[in-house]
């Protein structure tokens, strides 16, 4: 049997959710419900993880020259305010 990819471990995990939601498990279902979705959750963030290790972005800097970065996320609760090490380094992003 071969193992989820990201898809379906994301499928699954909303699913689980869903469920959980619903409040109409046991306290056992819960649980068992609840560790499972965090084992989902933890191998969904590794193979973002791992995918984030890959990605590479072409940018240009100010001088309008292109040029490569390895993509990083950035943890950040502001999705309207998100920090740049571009922006840091005196690189445009645009």
């Amino acid at each position: 049997m071969k193992k989820p990819n990201f898809e379906e471990s994301l499928k699954d995990l909303e699913e689980i959710v869903e469920q959980l939601e619903t409040n109409d498990l046991t306290l056992d279902e819960t649980l068992a419900k609840y560790e499972k979705g965090i084992k989902i959750y933890k191998k969904c963030y590794q193979i973002l993880e791992n995918a984030e290790k890959k990605i590479s972005i072409l940018l240009k800097d100010t001088t309008g020259k292109n040029y490569t970065k390895e993509f990083k996320l950035e943890k950040t609760n502001d999705v309207n305010n998100p920090t740049s090490e571009n922006n840091k380094n005196g690189h445009n992003n645009k």
